[in-house]
């Protein structure tokens, strides 16, 4: 293969990591009540959330820390307490789909065939 086929080939590959990774979206956090609180959330450090507070406020922040009764941010921290609603930014994880295996199969049928036809080496006298 000469040097403009393998930048395609490159191109194609690259094209196929980011088709093939999933997908991310807010996802609904439940808060639970337990005994006058808000039962700590399932939410793991390094998430993104938006909060949207009693009074009506968001804020939007990774997540640095997971304390018993507030979220920890950069610069922000927010009680459970004073939580309306919680969103987590979650996704698809990168896991190979149906989708995935398709778009892997013609990327190697596009492969080979830019090989067969290629014609080999350089061999012109």
């Amino acid at each position: 293969m000469n040097m403009h086929r393998w930048k395609r080939a490159i191109a194609l590959l690259t094209v196929a990591v980011f088709l093939t990774t999933g997908c991310t979206s807010l996802q609904n956090v439940p808060l639970t009540q337990r005994d006058q609180t808000i039962a700590r959330p399932d939410v793991k450090v390094g998430e993104s959330v938006v909060v949207t507070t009693k009074d009506g406020a968001k804020q939007k922040f990774t997540v640095t820390g997971v304390e018993e009764s507030a979220l920890a941010g950069k610069n922000v921290r927010v009680a459970y307490a004073d939580m309306a609603s919680l969103d987590v930014q979650r996704g698809d994880g990168p896991h190979i789909s149906n989708k995935g295996l398709i778009i892997g199969a013609v990327i190697v049928g596009a492969l080979a065939v830019a090989a067969a036809s290629g014609g080999g080496g350089g061999g012109g006298y």
